[in-house]
């Protein structure tokens, strides 16, 4: 498959989940430059490759943004989301004020982000660094990085842009990926 097959396979998968679909809506209309990110992207893929469902309620789900000018809106997106969608963990992110608390697996302070994609090119895995909105005009908009290939080839790989590979392999093995999903590979 081509990268242009896996866009269109990957819309596909998304408009075939109601609740994702509505999330996205709603999140249109709270926060026009917000993203859905991250693991239920990547789960919901990794299930439709597996030829299972993925149920995306009492799952947590991250949300993530760039805009400097807006210090302390995740909290109140955070509770309209609450407020929609209650049986969903909500991790809601502005990526514009990330280096002011995230440390490094050595305790170094990271440079400030620059965008969305910015931060999503410094996520563990490439296969994670995913985000996703619906955007003014009603179309899907997809920031990724390293591309789909990883996501829709089963491959687990590191991405060295920020973690270690020692914080890579705890994270895998915390969340089970291989345990999870029989069918993915882990790429060196």
């Amino acid at each position: 498959m081509t990268s242009q097959n896996y866009l269109e396979q990957f819309y596909k998968i998304v408009r075939a989940q109601p609740r994702l679909m509505q999330i996205l809506l709603c999140l249109a209309q709270f926060q026009p430059n917000a993203y859905v990110a991250a693991g239920v992207l990547r789960h919901v893929v990794w299930a439709h490759l597996h030829e299972r469902e993925y149920e995306i309620l009492h799952t947590e789900i991250d949300v993530i943004f760039f805009d400097s000018t807006a210090r302390h809106i995740e909290a109140r997106l955070k509770a309209k989301l609450e407020q929609e969608f209650s049986n969903i963990a909500w991790d809601v992110t502005n990526q514009a004020f990330v280096h002011e608390w995230y440390r490094t697996d050595q305790g170094a302070r990271i440079k400030p982000l620059s965008s969305v994609k910015d931060a999503l090119s410094m996520w563990p895995e490439t296969a994670t660094a995913l985000a996703l909105r619906i955007n003014k005009d009603g179309d899907f908009e997809l920031i990724a990085p390293f591309g789909l290939d990883d996501l829709f080839e089963l491959k687990l790989r590191w991405n060295a842009n920020l973690v270690s590979y020692a914080v890579f392999e705890q994270r895998m093995l915390s969340k089970q990926f291989l345990q999870k999903w029989q069918r993915l590979t882990l790429e060196k």
